[in-house]
């Protein structure tokens, strides 16, 4: 058996692929999401070039990193509470300043000029300017959606058809959505495509302005931006119907929804294994993720949930960057926590999150009920779907945020069919055929070898828009309707015509 499993590895090894996978957003959260990429392929035996803002000091086997840790995200984008810089306007030029800072690194384009991939593979993030990897390449595109599924990527895909069924990520609204909301849905899309639209035009010169010298350097032709947005052969979608609604996607869209999660959760530290063990009563995890810091909680503010926590009869572990004397005795605050690790525990009642969609599919995963804090970007929309699943319960994260805490906290606590909802959906979200590292192995694999998955994709995008509403056919019938009147019309004046002339003679006889 040993002999038959080396043999398998050496021939996975000798087919493996180059491909080059990039993480252009400077944000930890953004290197998981690639890096839940990049290991499956690693473990398939593949060459990978990771382009990366959180390169690791130890070599690993078959990957060459690609250090770009010197873009950062700009300072007044640290204050994540602050509602005016969330803006779709802001975020979108962000976007559009990292895309311009990746390409600009010369290590980066000195692999894009000499190196030959097999595939490319990018994340979405308000830009579609990174199509130009692998136009440059002239290979298979594989696209990850760290976020559900939203009509700017449907439109990238295949034709959008949710607006009339599933609420935008600003619409809070139950499914079915009443004719207020879905009015308030089309608006909105409306809205956000005439935006798009808007930003067409510096886009596309973004694209031609980075890629034209690569593509001319290496002697091909740089495709028109329009194909270019739309030659995706996978699209990978972070996302699963126990979280998000089911919709009518192409085969090329797969939803992977928790693949960051390793299939064997590491083992706790220690002292956190010792505090999870010797808590039966259970424990209560509360973190708001990387990005939002301790300085965004005003000292009243602590002082209320220290009051708030250390009135509960559970243990509270904490996710905070800044010590905090004479704690509870309940109470235990890190600056790091090993969050999978610990939601896996068999006594963690409750997690407090910001609804980071990667930190609300580990809750679904483990089957943890939770209380959402949102803060900006889809926080509001993972925390509301979450409500609605009946597994959760969200507060307003405000200066006084201690008083709706200590409700919420005691509602769920004493109200077990939050827990069981939780239970329930984690064994939906766990019972697929096949795991996520299979699913990203095979359709990278797939899209490389038939030479981007033309077959899986949606027919759809063949058609201009008018066909696809069929309104050149409408225009058909309508002048042939037209065209029958007219015919008719004139038959009928012929016989009046006729039949006037006849009654004149009569008369006259």
């Amino acid at each position: 058996m040993k002999s038959v499993l080396v043999f398998l590895s050496v021939v996975a090894t000798a087919f493996g692929y180059n491909i080059l996978c990039i993480q252009s957003v400077p944000s930890k959260s953004h290197y998981h999401l690639m890096k839940g990429i990049v290991d499956p392929l690693l473990k398939a035996g593949h060459q990978i070039t990771f382009i990366s803002h959180y390169p690791e000091s130890k070599p690993v086997k078959n990957m060459k990193y690609i250090d770009v840790s010197h873009i950062k995200m700009p300072t007044e984008a640290d204050d994540r509470t602050d509602k005016s810089k969330q803006s779709i306007a802001v975020v979108m030029e962000l976007a559009r300043n990292i895309s311009r800072d990746l390409i600009a690194t010369p290590e980066v384009r000195e692999v894009l000029l000499k190196e030959k991939f097999d595939a490319v593979v990018t994340e979405w993030f308000f830009s579609d300017t990174n199509s130009g990897y692998a136009a440059v390449q002239q290979v298979p595109w594989i696209l990850l959606n760290s976020m559900v599924m939203h009509t700017h990527m449907e439109s990238l895909v295949d034709t959008v058809r949710s607006v009339p069924t599933i609420p935008a990520f600003f619409i809070d609204s139950p499914i079915p959505m009443n004719f207020g909301s879905r009015l308030q849905n089309t608006l909105l899309y409306l809205l956000m495509s005439t935006g798009s639209l808007l930003e067409y035009s510096v886009l596309k010169s973004d694209y031609e302005t980075y890629f034209s010298p690569f593509a001319k350097a290496r002697g091909v032709t740089l495709p028109p931006y329009n194909e270019a947005i739309h030659d995706i052969s996978v699209l990978f979608v972070n996302s699963h119907p126990s979280f998000s609604p089911a919709q009518s996607l192409p085969p090329n869209v797969v939803e992977i929804g928790g693949y960051h999660i390793p299939e064997e959760i590491p083992p706790l530290p220690k002292d956190l294994q010792d505090i999870l063990d010797s808590s039966p009563q259970g424990v209560v995890l509360f973190s708001m993720g990387s990005i939002i810091k301790s300085k965004a909680l005003a000292e009243h503010t602590r002082r209320d949930l220290i009051k708030v926590f250390g009135e509960l009869p559970y243990t509270v572990l904490w996710k905070f960057d800044e010590n905090i004397e004479g704690l509870p005795k309940n109470i235990h605050i890190r600056s790091w926590m090993p969050q999978t690790s610990i939601l896996a525990h068999k006594n963690v009642k409750l997690f407090i999150t910001h609804g980071g969609l990667l930190s609300t599919l580990e809750s679904l995963r483990f089957g943890v009920p939770i209380i959402a804090i949102p803060v900006f970007g889809d926080q509001p929309s993972n925390a509301q779907k979450s409500v609605q699943g009946g597994h959760a319960l969200m507060i307003d994260f405000s200066p006084e945020m201690g008083g709706p805490l200590k409700d919420a906290l005691k509602e769920m606590l004493s109200n077990d069919r939050y827990y069981k909802r939780a239970k329930y959906l984690s064994q939906l979200f766990v019972d697929r055929p096949v795991n996520t590292t299979h699913l990203i192995q095979h359709y990278v694999r797939h899209a490389i070898e038939t030479n981007g998955a033309h077959h899986l994709r949606s027919k759809a995008l063949l058609y201009s828009w008018y066909e696809l509403w069929m309104l050149d056919q409408v225009a058909f019938l309508l002048v042939i309707l037209y065209t029958i009147y007219r015919v008719f019309k004139k038959i009928v004046g012929c016989f009046k015509r006729d039949k006037s002339i006849k009654t004149g003679k009569e008369k006259r006889h």
